[in-house]
């Protein structure tokens, strides 16, 4: 369907009365075709955000989920609302584009919609509305932008801003949440994953692939959580690579053992249960204290997993309530990590086995530890697990005894 609204009219009213705006023409590719196409020097007053930029995604629908409403890019308070969040993505980047704006002008057109939507060049235009507030001699009001003909769909559109902003020379500018959000919306506007990887250029087919497998666990997780769709989550608490190690770690894992639905699921219940404990206690956390699950944990998780032993140990509180999400997000986060540290730990005297001296200096330790004046310690779990210990204790010493009495001289 072709563009043909008012604003659309009102663009080609204002050029065609303003030929000098006409800067010269630039190479882009349409539908798989390099062409050269007029360039303008345009009035922003003229132009408005794309709301649905790739690089703001995920702070666009956190700024709506706040709102309890979607943004009009062609309300004013709306828009100010959208350049505020352009400015704020990385006051870095921000302030290195506004040095290199003021000193050499804009190097490279922009791109926008037939009616004036800005697609490539939105941060750009929130930095001249700025610059333009700081110094208002008239130089920041225009931005540079190639006009896309009426007749480019949203298919198109998705290929041009995955291929100025999403090629890998130039993803570093996105949060890789927002980077799987807009592959996201190229898959639902029906392309295919080999179309997306020829649009992002210098990606694969399989890397494609990954990145839409990665976003449907965060969703998973998020839903998990009771957090659905907010992916500010994510960024927040830095658990974009929590993500990776999963697929790597833990569901590549689980589908070559040929594990059904069921238990890859259980395994992925146990994971998002850790995740989410780590999230709950973080507030409670000291100051500069490490993270009690990193991405690294992930990958022993992924070990815990492993060993039958250990896994067991691991999901002995959560198994138990994995039919209702409900009753595992009840469980106590510590509780969860303390279940994860025990599953590391029999690893560890998996690793040692072979050094009884250092498990049993081990056992000593973790035993001199107990707090004797703990009221707990007549708790009937304590008394049990004494037991045990005793019997174990026991046992090993009478097998040391009679190695001891073989190996003595006759």
């Amino acid at each position: 369907m072709e563009i043909h609204s008012e604003r659309a009219k009102e663009l080609d009213a204002f050029i065609s009365s303003n030929p000098q705006i006409k800067i010269g023409e630039w190479p882009l590719e349409i539908d798989g075709v390099v062409q050269r196409h007029p360039f303008y020097r345009l009035p922003i007053s003229q132009l408005r955000y794309n709301v649905n930029n790739g690089r703001l995604a995920m702070e666009i629908r956190e700024w709506e989920n706040v709102h309890g409403r979607s943004l009009d890019a062609n309300d004013p308070d709306d828009a100010k609302a959208i350049r505020s969040l352009l400015l704020s993505l990385g006051e870095t980047d921000t302030d290195l584009l506004k040095e290199d704006l003021r000193l050499k002008g804009q190097i490279e057109p922009g791109v926008i919609t037939h009616d004036g939507f800005v697609i490539n060049g939105n941060r750009r235009m929130a930095i001249l509305e700025l610059l333009h507030e700081e110094e208002p001699t008239g130089k920041w009001k225009t931005l540079e932008a190639i006009r896309l003909p009426p007749s480019v769909g949203d298919k198109n559109l998705w290929k041009i801003e995955a291929g100025l902003q999403l090629s890998k020379d130039k993803i570093a500018e996105y949060h890789p949440v927002n980077e799987l959000l807009k592959i996201k919306q190229g898959i639902d506007r029906e392309l295919e994953p080999n179309e997306i990887a020829a649009a992002m250029y210098g990606r694969t087919v399989d890397e494609v692939k990954l990145a839409i497998e990665r976003l449907e666990l965060i969703d998973q997780f998020l839903d998990f959580f009771g957090q659905h769709e907010n992916y500010g989550l994510i960024k927040k608490f830095g658990l974009h690579e929590h993500f990776i190690d999963i697929q790597k770690a833990i569901l590549a894992t689980a589908k070559n053992k040929g594990l059904s639905g069921r238990e890859i699921k259980k395994r992925l219940n146990g994971t998002f249960a850790l995740i989410r404990a780590d999230i709950l206690l973080r507030p409670n956390q000291q100051k500069g204290k490490k993270k009690r699950v990193t991405h690294w944990d992930i990958r022993e998780l992924g070990k815990v997993y492993a060993d039958g032993d250990a896994e067991a140990e691991f999901l002995k509180i959560l198994e138990p309530a994995m039919k209702e999400p409900k009753k595992i997000t009840s469980i106590k986060p510590e509780i969860i990590l303390e279940s994860f540290k025990s599953a590391k730990e029999i690893l560890e005297n998996k690793e040692d086995r072979d050094q009884p001296v250092k498990l049993i200096e081990r056992a000593i330790k973790a035993l001199e530890s107990i707090d004797q004046s703990n009221k707990h310690l007549g708790d009937e779990r304590v008394i049990s697990a004494l037991e045990r210990l005793y019997k174990m204790v026991t046992t090993l010493s009478n097998k040391i005894n009679q190695n001891y009495d073989k190996n003595q001289p006759r």
